[in-house]
């Protein structure tokens, strides 16, 4: 079963190893996502994104919560840019804050994440229906060297980059005045191969291990209602997520207790005071988890995201 969209992952250590929703960097739901407008506009989005992370599932049912606790902050900065009616770029670097909670310690992390780069082409487009190719690199510019208080490596989850080269492919098809006017209706596909760090943990006696987080299918069914107002308009939207990973790879086997699939319910509201401002707020609640092994995993998600758009006017 591969197909519909979000988030995340990360793998908990010591008694368990698990894979949740806050792989090193920026969350994926923000990186496929690049501005279509004028050609020559710019347009920069400045995002927050808080995870809690202290869900435990075995297989698809919910247990008790483990003493541990989890959670992951968020920051990134986005910058797109419209080269012409049909392709733009699109960079997105993350600031990645984590905190671990044991029963022994508290670990936590702080650094810059890995840097996605993003161009989109705009394959098909009418009045109303709009059809996006877009396909990227992931670039290990994120931190991979934290430790804890006892001086050993954080595990790969808690590092704030990945040490890998990742691949991201994805379409989008939109559609406005779905069924009535000021309906919208879009559809996400996504594809995110993750390339290996064949040196995690490497100090001057050993030459670290080879560790790759899972690949990852993704996908979304979202709807978008235009509210106008005299102050500006207004869109809340309600979306349907799927998402499915492979396994984490250690050395050169499949990790356990990682890899499944989870389906969630994004909500959001989005105010536009004008045609160049906007500023977003949204929710994230899981609704079904079917993973491998004992796992911990996202229980919410909350984030906030202002964007600002230069340059809206063109001679094109």
């Amino acid at each position: 079963m591969k197909g519909l969209l979000i988030l995340v992952l990360v793998f908990l250590g010591e008694n368990i190893s698990a894979q949740t929703c806050c792989t090193a960097g920026a969350p994926m739901s923000n990186v496929i996502s690049v501005h279509d407008g004028n050609a020559k506009s710019l347009a920069v989005t400045l995002s927050y994104e808080y995870k809690s992370i202290n869900l435990l599932i075995d297989n698809d049912r919910r247990l008790q919560n483990d003493p541990r606790s989890r959670s992951g902050n968020n920051v990134s900065l986005k910058v797109d840019y419209v080269i012409n009616p049909r392709w733009s770029i699109s960079a997105n670097l993350p600031l990645v804050y984590q905190s671990r909670k044991t029963v022994s310690e508290e670990q936590t992390s702080l650094g810059i994440g890995d840097l996605n780069l993003l161009t989109q082409y705009k394959l098909y487009h009418n009045e109303n229906i709009k059809l996006f190719l877009a396909g990227g690199l992931e670039l290990p510019t994120g931190v991979t060297t934290h430790k804890g208080p006892s001086g050993i490596f954080l595990s790969p989850d808690m590092q704030s980059g990945s040490g890998s080269i990742d691949v991201v492919l994805g379409t989008t098809l939109f559609r406005e005045n779905f069924i009535f006017p000021f309906l919208s209706t879009s559809l996400e596909l996504l594809y995110r191969r993750n390339g290996k760090n064949s040196g995690f943990a490497s100090t001057d006696n050993f030459p670290g291990r080879r560790f790759g987080f899972g690949d990852e299918w993704i996908s979304t069914i979202g709807f978008h209602y235009q509210i106008i107002g005299a102050r500006g308009f207004f869109t809340p939207d309600v979306q349907f997520k799927y998402r499915n990973s492979t396994a984490n790879i250690e050395q050169q086997t499949s990790a356990p207790n990682s890899g499944g699939d989870w389906i969630s319910l994004p909500l959001g509201f989005t105010y536009h005071p004008n045609e160049t401002k906007s500023i977003r707020i949204y929710t994230e609640i899981p609704l079904y988890q079917n993973i491998e092994g004992l796992q911990i995993t996202t229980d919410f998600t909350i984030g906030i995201q202002a964007k600002y758009l230069f340059n809206k006017k063109s001679d094109y």
